[in-house]
């Protein structure tokens, strides 16, 4: 298959939308870095977001729908996604008279109610942070290392050609 590449505009996008866009919660962030949703649960939620319709106080996508417009391959990935979103309280799920499914979407808790509600993933998050920044480290380290390594090398060889 062949690769697609495309040219994009070139122009930053913050501070220059003036047409088709959607405001979306920072904070979401802090819910993909406790563990909480995950990044196609974000997609799905921005999707939801967009689809909210004011004047019916719902989005109301068919599951197919929500499969299409995030390009997400299965039903049974949307459907975790939705239950995830509500276990987190980020959605609520309905159904109208004739079955078909609307979703509520609301405004995710700032960060410092966030963390103060599910300390132990904090927690988690912390000690996940701290093996990132050692791993960062280590590797910093070992570049350093290797500098130093390649340079003997270097002057060993000059050594070696100097005596021939």
């Amino acid at each position: 298959m062949a690769k697609t590449i495309l040219q994009g505009t070139g122009t930053v996008c913050k501070g220059n939308l003036n047409n088709y866009f959607e405001q979306v919660p920072a904070e979401l962030f802090d819910y993909i870095q406790l563990g909480l949703i995950t990044h196609t649960d974000m997609v799905i939620y921005i999707k939801l977001l967009q689809l909210y319709n004011p004047n019916y106080g719902y989005a109301f996508p068919t599951i197919d729908q929500l499969r299409s417009y995030t390009r997400t391959g299965s039903k049974a990935t949307i459907h975790s996604s939705i239950r995830r979103l509500c276990e987190v309280g980020l959605i609520k799920k309905g159904k109208t008279n004739g079955g078909n499914n609307i979703y509520v979407v609301y405004k995710p808790l700032d960060t410092v109610d966030l963390y103060n509600a599910v300390p132990e993933k904090v927690e988690q998050f912390e000690e996940f942070d701290i093996k990132i920044t050692k791993v960062s480290t280590d590797d910093k380290e070992r570049y350093k290392q290797h500098l130093i390594d390649k340079e003997i090398v270097a002057q060993q060889q000059k050594q070696i050609y100097a005596v021939e």
